[in-house]
Parts: structure tokens; C-alpha cells; sequence
């Protein structure tokens, strides 16, 4: 029998999580002798489990909430792009030593190349300053976007990152802007991308927007990180005004793609993975 290869998930919780499902139909499609599982691990147990999964040869694992910042000081390397994002979602077996990645950041500009949107030179909005966000300001900055409005509750929190993100992509202009109708107005009038990198609107809480429906427009793309529901109440809001929406199975998929390339060297069916995801959802 060949050596049954393991890659997981850690986070707390996990047992919503559709990546197990999506992986292991993608091993079966492939005939790949790999196994995905999910282990809910609490915050004190970290670094433990992850030198548990060292010890047990695990050839990779994704990270989600709430360790993908935390995770970082027990991982051997972090590419810089995940450094300067400050979380890892992604991390790969090389040669005994666990190196972390963000396939969030490609999630994100794999989603809009492949709806054919093009990014350079637009404006976009941004919901939320967490690392979701993060990742997508760090795709929209680095695929060409000229003006990013980072929205956030907490106006100081905006500030100080568009502050950071300015240092790495001088050639963008970041503009903070808190969450009242008027800075909504403002940002959502000039945007050509509206993005809700924010859990509002995540099942339960299916009847939750940020954005008044007003606001939204025909020529307006409309990009909702959140993945359960596959349409959010923003979504419908936006699709009801005309405008283009895109769910976030696109980013859930396009990541894990990434995600299973790295540990696999296996180009992976994207079709297919979406098909499973749909499925799943459903």
C-alpha cells in the first residue's frame, strides 16, 4: 500500500468548513494517495499542534480563524508576501521544514482574471481591516489598482493601514474612510470594485449588509469574500441594482487551487473544484 500522504486544517472551529470536502474529491479525481482532515485546535494549543503535525510528517495544512497571525512564529519560513500580510493560510512540508504562504492574495486576483475584470488602474472600496482584508488590498494594490478606499468602523484602524499599505505600493493612493452612510457614499460613488472582506452577512446572520442598496449600481462590481450563503443579502442587493456580482466561492476555490498546487505540484481541476463547492453549498 502506498504511503497515505496528510494535509489538514486547524482552527477553531472547523467543522463548517467545506475544504475537506473539496480536496479529498479532488485526490479521488486524480488518484492522488492524499487525505485532507480537520482538527479543531484552541488557541493555547497552537504550538503544539503544530509541532505534532511536524512530527507526524504531515506534508502541508491550512490555517484558518483565528491562528492565521498567530501561526507565524512557529512556522521555520514565511514568504515575505505573507509576512507583509501578516497572516498564513497555507503552509507546505519542504524537506522537514514548514514554510508558510497567503493563497488568499492569489485567491483573490485568480477570481477577478478569471471573470476577465481587470484591475489596473481601477478604484476600488474595501470593507474591513482584518486579514481578509488585507489580502485583498494586497491583490488590488499589486495588480494595478490606482486608488483603494479602505473602510473600516474603526477610523484609526483605516488609517494606520493605509498608512503601512502605502509604504509598500507608493504608486497607490489609500484612502481611510470610516463606516458612516456619508464615507460610504463618497467611496462607493467613485469605485469601480466594491469588496466585503467582513464576516456581516456570513450564515447566520444571512440578512446583514454593510452597504445601503441605494448606494449600489448598474457599472458597479460587486466581489463578497463571504461564501455561506453563496448569495448574501449584499450580493442580492447589488444583483437587484444591476450589478455585476461575484461570490466568494471564487476566492474559496481559486486559494484552495493554490493551496493544493503548492503541496502537491499537481496542477488541479478548477471546474471540478468549483462543481464540488457548489455541491456542497447547496
Amino acid at each position: 500500500m502506498r504511503h497515505l500522504k496528510l494535509i489538514c486544517l486547524i482552527g477553531d472551529p472547523v467543522e463548517h468548513s467545506i475544504s475537506p470536502t473539496i480536496h479529498n474529491e479532488v485526490f479521488r479525481e486524480l488518484n492522488l494517495n492524499y487525505i485532507y482532515l480537520a482538527f479543531r485546535v484552541v488557541g493555547d494549543d497552537l504550538e503544539h499542534a503544530v509541532r505534532g503535525l511536524k512530527a507526524l510528517g504531515a506534508s502541508g495544512f491550512n490555517v484558518t480563524l483565528p491562528h492565521k497571525s498567530a501561526i507565524i512564529k512557529y512556522l521555520d519560513e514565511v514568504v515575505p508576501e505573507a509576512m507583509f500580510v501578516g497572516a498564513v493560510n497555507t503552509v507546505v512540508n519542504e524537506g522537514g521544514r514548514f514554510v508558510g504562504y497567503n493563497t488568499d492574495v492569489v485567491g483573490v486576483i485568480n477570481t477577478f482574471k478569471s471573470l476577465n475584470i481587470r484591475l489596473s488602474g481601477t478604484s476600488a472600496a474595501v470593507l474591513g481591516a482584518g486579514g481578509a482584508s488585507r489580502a485583498v488590498l494586497y491583490a488590488l494594490a499589486s495588480s494595478g489598482s490606482s486608488e483603494v478606499f479602505l473602510i473600516n468602523r474603526t477610523f484609526e484602524r483605516a488609517v494606520s493601514l493605509a498608512e503601512e499599505f502605502s509604504v509598500k505600493f507608493p504608486d497607490v493612493r489609500f484612502r481611510p474612510t470610516g463606516l458612516t452612510v456619508s464615507g460610504l457614499r463618497v467611496a462607493v460613488e467613485r469605485a469601480q470594485i466594491l469588496v466585503n472582506a467582513t464576516s456581516v452577512g456570513m450564515y447566520p446572520s444571512v440578512d446583514e449588509s454593510l452597504i445601503p442598496p441605494e448606494l449600489l449600481r448598474r457599472d458597479l462590481i460587486v466581489f463578497d469574500v463571504v461564501y455561506n450563503p453563496v448569495e448574501t443579502k449584499l450580493l442580492r442587493d447589488a444583483r437587484l441594482r444591476g450589478a455585476t456580482t461575484v461570490d466568494g466561492v471564487h476566492m474559496l476555490v481559486h486559494q484552495a487551487a493554490a493551496a493544493f498546487k503548492l503541496w502537491t505540484k499537481v496542477e488541479p481541476p478548477v471546474d471540478f473544484m468549483f462543481n464540488v463547492a457548489y455541491s456542497s453549498l447547496r
